[in-house]
């Protein structure tokens, strides 16, 4: 009897060690698969921040070059018509 139950204990032990093995190449491949995604998308936020600083920075360059008259006409389109108190 007991040695049905080591026999057994044998064949369940690799057939363990080989799901263990399975496991953990599947965990490393989603953890390396998420630590890319995320540098993927760290590098997307940071290209659209670089296009949004370089994009306010002309915008501002340009509004600095406008006279007094010219940035109130270019504002006024920003303006509520209904002008209160």
């Amino acid at each position: 009897m007991t040695a049905f139950f080591l026999g057994l204990w044998s064949r369940v032990q690799g057939w363990l060690a080989t799901a263990g093995v399975a496991l953990t190449v599947i965990l490393a491949a989603f953890l390396y698969g998420r630590a890319d995604g995320r540098a993927d998308a760290q590098r997307t936020a940071d290209k659209a921040n670089a296009r949004a600083r370089t994009q306010s920075k002309e915008v501002e360059n340009e509004i600095n070059g406008l006279d007094d008259l010219a940035v109130r006409d270019r504002l006024s389109g920003w303006m509520r018509d209904d002008r209160r108190g």
